[in-house]
């Protein structure tokens, strides 16, 4: 379930979006499981699900940090966190893949308003997926290796808003993960959450299915009129919010 935040007014239909990129716009995950179970494997330990959601939305740094500790130091930060990079990457041709709705929704949104996406991966990386399956023209790329603190600090959000001329509170935010959505909160975008599962907890304004979900179409390109499911002042009604 969602964890919603304080109601308040959302941004208009045309004003700029951010976008998370893995387990929004793309899917790693499956990649990233196989890595961890083989590094667990390894080094004759088990990962259990709370150990796989702390490692959801990290940097590589952090996600170093995090399998040391769950691995009781067995090395160092730093070469578990390539080790992991390395199966990782061993297995992405298998399950790299667009997130439904995904390219639909990045097609119908380019050329209408400014578009960003924000991620903790390096910036090559992030490019390398994405052009796979999406036109990179109107996609400004914030990478983690362009920021001092990655999520869940809001620097990386604050410095999309700057590329895009878009001030943080009428701009979007679409996460799927808690270290992302409470970066984007943080920085004071309107953020949109699409949880992975039913027991993802995001901080968000909102929360929606997917990236093909009417209600995010409705408030994202078609600003509806008065006798539509939003409220006159702009708010989603309860009932679209708190899905």
């Amino acid at each position: 379930m969602q964890h919603p935040a304080q109601s308040r007014v959302a941004p208009g239909p045309r004003s700029a979006v951010v976008f998370d990129c893995d387990g929004l716009l793309i899917t790693t995950e499956r990649a990233w499981d196989l890595a961890y179970e083989s590094l667990f494997t390894r080094h004759g330990a088990q990962l259990d699900p709370a150990g796989r959601n702390r490692l959801r939305g990290l940097g590589l740094e952090a996600v170093g940090r995090v399998l040391s500790e769950l691995l009781h130091q067995v090395l160092p930060a730093a070469v578990l966190a390539s080790q992991a990079l390395d199966l990782m990457e061993s297995h992405l041709e298998e399950v790299i893949a667009p997130m439904p709705g995904a390219v639909d929704l990045v097609a119908e949104l380019s050329g209408t308003r400014p578009l960003a996406v924000a991620s903790n991966a390096p910036t090559d990386v992030v490019r390398a997926h994405l052009q796979r399956f999406f036109d990179l023209a109107d996609l400004v790329i914030i990478g983690g290796d362009m920021v001092r603190s990655p999520k869940p600090q809001p620097e990386i959000y604050l410095a999309a808003c700057e590329v895009l001329a878009s001030p943080p509170a009428q701009t979007w935010a679409l996460e799927d993960s808690a270290t992302g959505a409470t970066a984007a909160y943080a920085a004071g975008l309107y953020v949109v959450g699409v949880p992975q599962s039913s027991a993802g907890m995001l901080p968000c304004h909102i929360a929606v299915n997917a990236l093909d979900d009417p209600r995010l179409h409705r408030a994202l390109i078609r600003r509806p009129a008065p006798e539509s499911p939003h409220t006159s002042d702009g708010r989603l009604p309860h009932s679209e919010a708190t899905d």
